[in-house]
């Protein structure tokens, strides 16, 4: 079982925060969050699980309507053997493939039902401790033209994905509960996730399914011990090599 208090929300009613494709899965805006320097845009950052399966109408929608110029797949060396469908190869689309790590940590035969949450927080660790894989990420993202969508992936959009968003989100102050219910967003209905992070009247505290927890244990573990290392998220940036131009233009491009 585990207990959150309530606050404010991340996403409410309608403010949903994914694009609906008929072909797309997982595909979330990280536009619609508040930071103290304003609220976060759309058409700037959209994750997303695998891109191969989506059809030619829904890239070309993405390419010309959203503006996805850029696709970051984070998969690792065998994944990527298979290809990233139609979206990378459409014109005036650049790709680039940062492994961050080896392969899809939510795939059903990896599935670990009595210690999710350690099991993935572990992975996650591992993932953030490949500096040359966030520095180039982040690289990818900062020099994204002004106008332009960056879409980034991996297999599911949950794990891989997940880390990179909180990564974006942290370095631009968005509170701690919202980063995690983003992260909880790819596991949980809208109502459930806010339920479970933010929920109650008066500060009443909500019962949460056991699967959610663990995921929500998991990035919450990471995200705290990142913070108690490094004292914010782009203290850890810093440090893993990452410019300060780099992340002063990943901010500019998502809030400013």
């Amino acid at each position: 079982m585990f207990w959150f208090r309530k606050s404010k929300p991340a996403r409410q009613g309608d403010v949903k925060g994914r694009v609906d494709l008929d072909s797309g899965y997982n595909v979330r805006e990280l536009g619609g969050y508040d930071t103290p320097r304003g609220r976060t845009k759309n058409h700037r950052y959209l994750r997303s699980g695998g891109v191969i399966g989506l059809s030619r109408q829904d890239a070309e929608y993405l390419r010309s309507s959203y503006k996805v110029h850029r696709v970051l797949d984070l998969r690792g060396p065998l994944e990527v053997k298979g290809g990233d469908g139609i979206l990378p190869t459409l014109p005036g689309v650049e790709y680039r493939n940062v492994q961050l790590y080896d392969f899809d940590l939510s795939a059903p035969t990896l599935e670990r039902p009595d210690d999710t949450g350690g099991y993935l927080a572990s992975n996650y660790f591992t993932m953030l401790a490949n500096h040359a894989a966030v520095c180039d990420m982040f690289d990818f993202f900062a020099t994204a033209p002004a106008n332009c969508c960056v879409l980034f992936h991996c297999a599911a959009g949950m794990d891989r994905t997940g880390v990179a968003a909180m990564l974006i989100l942290g370095l631009c102050d968005v509170r701690r509960d919202v980063v995690v219910a983003d992260y909880a967003y790819s596991f949980g209905y809208l109502g459930e996730v806010n339920a479970a992070i933010f929920a109650g009247e008066g500060g009443a505290r909500h019962k949460v399914r056991e699967d959610l927890a663990a995921r929500i244990r998991a990035i919450s573990t990471v995200y705290d011990r990142l913070i108690e290392t490094y004292g914010s998220v782009r203290g850890y940036l810093s440090d893993a090599g990452v410019p300060d131009d780099q992340l002063d233009a990943v901010i500019r491009h998502l809030v400013d």
